[in-house]
């Protein structure tokens, strides 16, 4: 009997050490005190296996809270490739629950209007001036792409966790495309002689893409991203 209730305790101390909890718009995990508007810029570059480079841009973000409309908005614009401009806004409730989201390829005069229901999401294209519209089906409770990497760094993660945010993405070949993060470890940078900065530091996962993600512990902004995926890797750092 001694035996058993060993095993037993062991199983459940490894079931606990892997424990997962699903994080949705609203949910308890999620520090919206903590968010501010911001202004930032983030440099990516991205590699192939051998470490060529492929492309080095830069992004500039910007966060900020309409309270009148108890709306968020997060507002992106980047060069890539040299050249090719695009934009994409993305609009959420006070609780990051999606609401609208338009992405601009002025280039390739491609526009895409996004517009989020509670399990639904419609995607309006207009490419050289014809339109066509397609409808997705979703479970409650899911994020979306163009918004959910500004977010992460208001989670509030405990060590042994892992969590899953289900988060809607037009081109992968199912609408769900969902994160799974964990809390890795603490991590301290040496921003200047006299300025550390410490760093939350979590470990994630989407579609094949894994890396880890630093997140500033006093203003809670992301400062760097490190990531594989089959074809290469990207590195994200805030400037």
């Amino acid at each position: 009997m001694k035996k058993i209730t060993l095993a037993l305790s062991f199983l459940l101390a490894m079931s606990l050490a892997h424990a997962q909890t699903t994080i949705q718009p609203g949910d308890s995990h999620i520090r919206y005190d903590l968010l501010r508007p911001s202004h930032d810029f983030y440099r990516n570059v991205m590699t192939d296996t051998t470490g060529k480079v492929l492309y080095d841009f830069m992004m500039e973000d910007f966060t900020t809270i309409d309270s009148n409309n108890k709306q968020i908005v997060f507002a992106r614009s980047r060069q890539i490739p040299a050249g090719s401009f695009s934009t994409d806004t993305s609009v959420t409730d006070l609780h990051f629950k999606p609401v609208r989201m338009h992405e601009i390829h002025y280039q390739r005069n491609v526009s895409f209007d996004m517009r989020f229901g509670d399990a639904k999401a419609s995607v309006k294209t207009t490419r050289k001036g014809v339109e066509s519209t397609k409808n997705y089906i979703m479970k409650s409770g899911y994020f979306e792409d163009n918004m959910i990497e500004y977010i992460f760094g208001y989670l509030d993660l405990k060590k042994g966790t892992t969590y899953t945010l289900d988060n809607f993405n037009k081109d992968t070949p199912s609408p769900s495309d969902p994160y799974t993060v964990e809390y890795a470890f603490d991590d301290v940078w040496n921003a200047a002689p006299d300025h550390r900065v410490y760093c939350t530091v979590l470990r994630f996962t989407h579609g094949g893409t894994t890396g880890y993600i630093w997140i500033d512990k006093s203003t809670h902004l992301m400062l760097k991203t490190v990531a594989n995926f089959k074809t290469g890797s990207y590195v994200l750092t805030k400037v």
